[in-house]
């Protein structure tokens, strides 16, 4: 993977590309304010530069906010989100170019619908073998408490099997030992602020990173060249 240098146009697509309202982290800021002050852009670009090359980042921004509704979820702070925004978009590249991720996985790819693609498909499927009378076989795996189950020694070791940069990975590797979250309520927090949860296991979810590098972490599910000799092929 080649070196990675931060450029305030890249700091301008990640703003660019976030929801403006969405729920922000400890520091409260918004991505709409980071859209509307561009000068910031460059010096954002910068200090991204920094941490990377020093590869560390301060606490604030690798402490998430958990809400404690049904379906807890993390809300993590807009710049650690802007910088990963980044990072993702130059992994995911190196993977393209690389052919690293299955066609089976494009849910998780950049611009792709998530579960949207693989449930269309899973009907556009059910619907021929109904209308043919065709036998169908299918799997279905369930990984249960995927992300938050893959040991961060196994992240690591991925990001260095697929050839991830050595900066990358170093300060990866970092805000990983860094990730922690308290827990709030009703708009209250219920975790003093010193006393944050650490996350030792599973991957920080909140950003766009996260399921990219969960696909590499389970690689069994991608089935090497993916042409097979039986099956039947489904018109357009």
């Amino acid at each position: 993977m080649d070196p990675v240098i931060i450029m305030p146009d890249n700091v301008a697509e990640a703003v660019r590309r976030a929801p403006n309202w969405k729920s922000p982290g400890l520091n409260g800021l918004h991505h709409y304010w980071l859209t509307g002050f561009v000068v910031c852009h460059a010096v954002l670009a910068r200090h991204f530069q920094d941490a990377l090359d020093q590869k560390s980042l301060p606490s604030l921004f690798t402490t998430g906010i958990t809400q404690l509704v049904p379906g807890p979820i993390k809300c993590l702070p807009t710049i650690y989100k802007i910088l990963t925004f980044i990072l993702s978009a130059r992994i995911t590249r190196h993977l393209n170019s690389n052919q690293v991720m299955s066609r089976a996985q494009n849910g998780c790819r950049c611009g792709g619908r998530g579960i949207k693609e693989p449930l269309l498909i899973d009907a556009v499927i059910g619907k021929v073998v109904k209308c043919n009378r065709w036998n169908l076989s299918a799997v279905w795996i369930d990984y249960k408490n995927a992300f938050d189950s893959v040991p961060h020694t196994w992240l690591k070791r991925f990001l260095e099997l697929y050839k991830v940069n050595c900066k990358v990975r170093d300060f990866l590797g970092q805000c990983m030992g860094q990730w922690s979250t308290i827990l709030c309520h009703l708009g209250k927090r219920m975790t003093a602020a010193e006393n944050h949860i650490r996350i030792r296991r599973g991957i920080f979810q909140g950003d766009c990173l996260n399921p990219i590098w969960f696909c590499l972490s389970v690689p069994y599910w991608r089935v090497p060249g993916g042409n097979f000799s039986f099956g039947k092929e489904v018109q357009k």
